[in-house]
């Protein structure tokens, strides 16, 4: 393949624009995933940083270079075969779908999810990567490259083209509903984003009603958004609690957690508190030295053996695709809660020597690369550097500025709370009492914690036929006022206050 290099763009995004690394959960720019991996068969540029640390000197020596590091110029690489995300999907009907189906999608930073629908009921749904991640990985760096009209153009037309194939592999479809934040919604319209990329932020759009996609598209139902950073996905997520059979009373916390952490703090039917902190994409698997998204292969916990640490390994699909070996935002989070009650870990996220016979054992599989402290966890070569330790205490360190940042406001105690419901990436998979054990959460509220799965879609499906849950999510930005975080003069202090395994009131 001869390509022309394209200003502006790095090689892992002139790459992927070509269809080099569809289906590849990258970390866009980090430097940190290595699945952008290529060889330069002519006059190899110097080694970044990142490279060092992710690379064996060996490699280096042979040319191999991260390809989101360095920008295209004329010159010979080699691209080996990359490691594709196969998407998942559940089909009730082999064959012969009845008619008058709704398609319900969850269009999150990082994954895709859909489900059709008949009056609400599944038949056919999936889960696969969002096809724009090799474009940015995270909100801003999305943003960024969606500040040129033509390259948002490039971004919506990534996500309709999955979506008309979908409906061709499936069926027509008589009703579209598309629930995500702000940003990937305004993006697939192709709205200016201008206000959602600086301060002070702006919505270019308030959602809450239909919108012309792609000529071949139905119309697609949008739910309101209630702040720049707190979008449809939440309005979605808040209709699932209240249009679930159980219902949910207040006041309760609902956190949907995935790049951009996403809280309401109910504390009536008729008055929230909305507020949003940056994440990461750590906790679905993206941007970690050995971070996986969930799927056959993947590393979803683990737990503490005589012989080491044992992984809990998602099966296999039948048809015997995996990926390669790596590990889940909810299997990082298992691992640091087990390396901290053996004391191979300390609160402030350093490795220390273990407090057992077995963790000490562990802990001797302590070393270095590059003068970066990495534990080997004795599995197909995985490791732990302390830079992916990092990475999980800031998205601890946000959660926990979220939530009692809220709490404060509202003059209410974590035990005040009648629930704690957590959605998006973390409230599918996660264990609770390895939350409490990270200093997520205290303690005291782990019994009125769940994970809910994901309550976009869920709230999406219900939206697709249901007038009162419509006329509901109508409602929520006039009851919702917003919890500004990030601009606030001491964020900066209370987040490193914050950076470390235990819960901070």
């Amino acid at each position: 393949m001869e390509l022309a290099p394209t200003a502006g763009l790095n090689i892992a995004q002139s790459l992927f624009l070509n269809g080099a690394f569809q289906g590849v959960p990258l970390c866009s720019g980090m430097g940190r995933c290595g699945l952008c991996k290529i060889r330069f068969e002519t006059s190899p540029p110097e080694p970044r940083r990142e490279e060092l640390q992710k690379l064996t000197v060996a490699e280096i020596e042979s040319g191999w270079r991260l390809s989101c590091l360095h920008q295209a110029t004329g010159g010979s690489i080699f691209l080996p075969q990359p490691e594709r995300v196969v998407p998942r999907v559940s089909n009730k009907f082999s064959n012969n779908l009845p008619e008058g189906l709704a398609l319900a999608v969850d269009l999150g930073t990082t994954g895709l999810h859909w489900a059709f629908t008949l009056c609400g009921t599944p038949v056919k749904s999936g889960q696969e990567l969002n096809p724009q991640i090799g474009l940015g990985s995270e909100v801003m760096s999305r943003l960024a490259f969606a500040a040129k009209p033509e390259q948002r153009k490039i971004l919506s037309e990534l996500v309709t083209s999955r979506i008309k194939t979908l409906i061709a592999e499936t069926g027509q479809i008589k009703e579209l509903v598309i629930s995500g934040n702000p940003s990937m919604t305004s993006i697939l319209a192709q709205d200016d984003v201008r206000g959602l990329s600086s301060a002070p932020y702006s919505l270019p759009d308030g959602g809450g009603k239909k919108v012309n996609l792609d000529e071949d598209l139905p119309e697609a139902y949008i739910p309101p958004h209630l702040a720049p950073f707190v979008g449809a996905d939440i309005t979605s997520g808040i209709v699932a609690l209240n249009f679930s059979k159980t219902g949910i009373q207040p006041p309760y916390l609902f956190a949907d957690l995935g790049t951009n952490g996403e809280f309401v703090l109910c504390l009536s039917e008729d008055e929230y508190i909305v507020s949003s902190v940056p994440m990461g994409p750590a906790l679905e698997g993206v941007g970690m030295s050995n971070g996986r998204t969930a799927g056959p292969g993947a590393i979803s916990a683990f737990t503490l053996t005589p012989l080491g640490l044992s992984p809990s390994v998602i099966k296999t699909e039948e048809s015997g695709q995996k990926q390669k070996p790596g590990i889940t935002g909810t299997g990082y989070l298992s691992l640091c809660a087990i390396l901290l009650k053996s004391g191979v870990l300390t609160s402030e996220g350093l490795f220390s020597s273990g407090s057992t016979p077995f963790a000490a054992k562990l802990a001797n599989r302590l070393t270095e690369i590059n003068g970066t402290p990495v534990l080997d966890l004795g599995h197909e070569g995985l490791t732990l550097p302390a830079s992916d330790v990092e990475e999980i205490l800031k998205v601890k360190a946000a959660f926990n500025l979220a939530m009692s940042a809220l709490l404060s406001e509202a003059g209410l105690a974590p035990s005040d709370l009648n629930e704690l419901v957590l959605g998006g990436a973390m409230g599918q998979h996660v264990n609770i009492n390895d939350l409490v054990a990270t200093g997520f959460i205290p303690a005291g509220i782990a019994v009125i914690t769940r994970a809910a799965g994901n309550t976009s879609l869920e709230g999406a499906k219900i939206l697709t036929h249901n007038q009162e849950a419509r006329d509901f999510a109508a409602s929520l930005p006039g009851r919702s006022r917003v919890l500004e975080l990030a601009g606030s003069d001491d964020f900066g202090r209370k987040y490193l206050e914050r950076m470390i395994f235990k819960y901070v009131y």
